[in-house]
């Protein structure tokens, strides 16, 4: 996208600098007209300066960006330009684990990137979320008429239940009532799980109230491209689920025990990379019956998602990582039996699935299990770190090798807060965000024993030294400075 320098005029004080005094649900509902009906010219700089003065807050800024995207910015499909509500909750961790003034880098990219992708939005059908039904159910109708009217894709009617959801109901409720229809439609290249994860996370950080417009544009994001016609044949993902689900009800309870042995793992990785879809999520429920542990199969999947990176590193294999960290994540937060037991299975289903079905480019024949640790390097962490700023993006092998030998185990806190420090500085797509950000936070939910190949393979696609500063990267000081001291 195209970038502008926003230093002029920094000072100026725009229409909304000064929010009175009101209501918190005011100021939200200022602070997302501002984010709509600003000029992309201006908006920038007059979120530094409301950023400097004290106005604005990060929780509510994330929120006003979800809000504003959901309903400017059409989902259809949930992908494209839609990528500037999906990275919200990448920009969000990213800068949570950045501190000071650089930790507002990715949050500016992404109000940026709203206004590239509200414009294109409107170019190509101005769409906007229609305004709530002032009929809505009773809040204990309201779950029962959701599910329905998702299974039959009544707009109208879902809209309206997770109105008063949203208006009565508790935010885990909504989560889990949406929860199917993210895991379950890959449609979007596995978006949706991506949408869903993210918007409930971020909800978590800046709070549940106010959420109505951004679960009404989910759910209206959720029911996006998944019609079959009688002449259109059923996708991939419409045909693994019924099956997924199926082999889910015989998976015990004794599978969630928290053990990972390296060999079960290893053994379930060799075998998946010689089936398709449906035989691997046969052979871990399998597995899985006899007392193979679910985080074995965690780790599988991660594993060839990051294989996959390596192996062929473009956008649509980027998303083998995404996608299984966002299936994780909405794997860690629902209660739902049922759901605890499939959706494993539905990412390593995608996971085969995006192998087979995107080939792309040659397949580079490296084989993630040959990047186990190796002896530490003698060199101080210091060094090592300079080592791998000077060949992450430029030495992809010379990446890998010094990563294995790189002391995770007691060094992994620097070397995460000099990888978010690069992505934060480096990044300027949508993807290098969501990307990095999925992989600094897998590589602490993968087992120990697979952490340093996890991410000496996903090495390819991360952000190093000598990479290009974003424009966000290099004005951040001068935009910033003297904002925190």
């Amino acid at each position: 996208m195209k970038r502008r320098t926003l230093v002029t005029g920094l000072l100026s004080t725009p229409f909304w600098a000064c929010f009175p005094n009101v209501s918190a649900t005011s100021q939200q509902a200022d602070l997302v007209s501002a984010l709509i009906h600003t000029p992309r010219s201006t908006l920038t700089a007059d979120v530094v300066q409301q950023i400097r003065n004290g106005s604005i807050r990060k929780p509510a800024l994330i929120k006003a960006l979800l809000s504003a995207g959901v309903s400017h910015i059409e989902p259809r499909p949930v992908g494209f330009k839609y990528h500037a509500v999906l990275m919200v909750d990448a920009a969000r961790r990213l800068s949570l684990q950045a501190e000071g003034i650089a930790s507002w880098i990715p949050i500016l990219w992404n109000v940026d990137y709203f206004k590239h992708s509200q414009a294109r939005s409107l170019r190509i059908s101005g769409w906007t979320l229609e305004d709530a039904n002032a009929q809505l159910p009773l809040i204990g109708q309201a779950p029962d008429l959701f599910t329905r009217s998702m299974q039959t894709k009544q707009w109208q009617q879902a809209d309206q239940a997770i109105t008063r959801m949203a208006r009565s109901g508790s935010m885990y409720a909504a989560f889990e009532l949406m929860l199917e229809w993210a895991v379950k439609d890959f449609h979007s290249i596995g978006h949706k799980a991506i949408l869903l994860s993210g918007v409930v996370r971020c909800l978590e950080y800046s709070g549940w109230d106010g959420s109505e417009t951004i679960l009404r544009g989910v759910t209206y994001a959720l029911l996006a491209d998944g019609n079959v016609t009688a002449d259109k044949e059923k996708g991939w993902w419409e045909k693994d689920y019924p099956e997924n689900l199926r082999l889910a009800h015989k998976i015990p309870g004794s599978a969630f025990l928290p053990l990972a042995p390296e060999k079960d793992t290893q053994r379930l990785l060799k075998k998946v990379r010689q089936l398709d879809a449906r035989s691997s999520s046969e052979l871990a429920a399998e597995r899985l019956q006899q007392g193979l542990p679910m985080q074995c199969v965690w780790d599988a999947v991660f594993l060839a998602a990051a294989d996959a990176v390596m192996n062929r590193p473009n956008i649509p294999m980027l998303h083998c990582i995404t996608v299984s960290h966002a299936l994780y994540s909405l794997w860690q937060r629902t209660t739902n039996t049922t759901m605890r037991r499939v959706i494993p299975l539905q990412a390593l289903s995608y996971v085969v699935q995006m192998k087979q079905q995107r080939p792309g480019s040659a397949w580079n024949n490296f084989d993630i299990l040959d990047l186990k640790a190796a002896p530490p390097n003698s060199a101080s962490l210091a060094n090592q770190l300079d080592q791998l700023g000077n060949a992450i993006g430029t030495d992809h092998i010379e990446a890998r090798d010094l990563l294995r030998r790189y002391p995770l185990n007691d060094g992994w806190w620097t070397l995460k807060q000099q990888l978010n420090s690069w992505l934060l500085s480096k990044s300027n797509k949508a993807h290098d965000f969501k990307y990095g950000a999925a992989v600094l936070e897998t590589v602490e939910w993968i087992s120990p024993q697979w952490r340093t190949p996890y991410l000496a393979a996903c090495s390819r696609l991360l952000m190093g030294e000598n990479m290009p500063d974003s424009n966000e990267g290099q004005n951040i000081n001068e935009w910033m400075g003297g904002a925190f001291s």
